[in-house]
Parts: C-alpha cells; sequence; structure tokens
C-alpha cells in the first residue's frame, strides 16, 4: 500500500509533456477514465466535481448530465478551451484526491504521451523544406523581361512592343478610313 501511495503522488507528473493537449489521449484512455468517474459516488469526486474544477458552470453540468457518456463529452467539451491540456487533467485529478485514477490510468496515459510526441516528431520530419520567406517574383536581370503585364510587372516593354506593333500596322493602311477598322490580334500566351 505504501508503494501505492508513493506511486500515486508521483502519477500527477505522468507526462513529461504537461502542456500537450488533450488530443494526445486516445479512446482507450478516455473510455477508462470514463468508468472511474461516471459512477455517483459520495466518497469519490467523481465527473461533475471535474466539470466544476475545469469551469463549467451549472447549467452546462447539467446539460452534460443527458449524455450517456458524461465524461467524455466532459473531455471532448474542454479540450476546446484555452488551459486545457493533458497536464492541467492530471492536476485536477490529483486536486480532487483520484489517485485511484492516476495510479490506474497512470502507465496508459504515459503511453498515450509517447505515441503523440512521437506521431508529432515524425509529422515533423516529413514536411517538405520551404524557406521561411518567399522572395520577389519580379525579374531580376533584363532578359527576363517579357512582353506582356505578367511577364514584366513594370508594363514597359509590353508597352513599347504594342506601340511598335501599332504603328507597323498603320503604315500599311492607305486611308483613314481603313485606320479606324485596323485590329491587332495578339494570340494568348499559355505560359
Amino acid at each position: 500500500m505504501a508503494a501505492e501511495g508513493s506511486s500515486a503522488g508521483s502519477a500527477s507528473p505522468v507526462c513529461p509533456k504537461a502542456s500537450l493537449p488533450l488530443a494526445a489521449l486516445n479512446v482507450r484512455v478516455r473510455r477508462r477514465l470514463s468508468l472511474f468517474l461516471n459512477v455517483r459516488t459520495q466518497v469519490a469526486a467523481d465527473w461533475t466535481a471535474l466539470a466544476e474544477e475545469m469551469g463549467f458552470e451549472y447549467l452546462e453540468i447539467r446539460h452534460l448530465e443527458m449524455h450517456a457518456d458524461p465524461t467524455g463529452k466532459l473531455l471532448d467539451d474542454w479540450q476546446g478551451r484555452p488551459g486545457a491540456s493533458v497536464g492541467r487533467l492530471l492536476e485536477l485529478l490529483t486536486k480532487l484526491g483520484r489517485d485511484d485514477v492516476l495510479v490506474e490510468l497512470g502507465p496508459s496515459i504515459e503511453e498515450d504521451c509517447q505515441k503523440y510526441i512521437l506521431k508529432q516528431q515524425q509529422e515533423e520530419s516529413e514536411k517538405p523544406l520551404q524557406v521561411p520567406a518567399v522572395d520577389s517574383s519580379d525579374p531580376r536581370t533584363p532578359e527576363r523581361g517579357g512582353i506582356t503585364m505578367l511577364d514584366d510587372p513594370s508594363g514597359a516593354a509590353g508597352w513599347s512592343w504594342l506601340s511598335l506593333m501599332i504603328t507597323c500596322k498603320a503604315g500599311n493602311v492607305t486611308s483613314r478610313l481603313s485606320l479606324h477598322s485596323v485590329s491587332l490580334q495578339v494570340p494568348i500566351r499559355s505560359d
């Protein structure tokens, strides 16, 4: 029994990463936690006491009572609130005197935390390498300048080319009337 007592005292920091989000706890741990807390007893704090410690109001707790698994719903609702973490949950269970839960679920919580950390590290290592800042897409050298506004953002090359084409077309026009009917057709570029 003494071993269990010392184990319960050290069960609070079960997960070395106390700031892990509640999402680190898998379904198995959540269901087992529900088995402990869904039972209403006079001698141990149940899910309603945990809800109060988590900051839920009376009407919110009454609403949670309607669910078949109020502890599960409580954890789901709480994980979206600021300050919700695995470490905070363990602190609250310790504060409520639920050392039995900490002793029983401690190894499973530790395992879930380790799995979560490994998964996060794996996802981080699989991300493609990217430069933190995107450079400007403006051409840096004159040979990269094009003839359209997309190729030459300043538009200088495009307008001078267009002006030259209009002048060449107008030179082929014989009368003022045909000057109004001149059309310049430029194919659309697909690049």
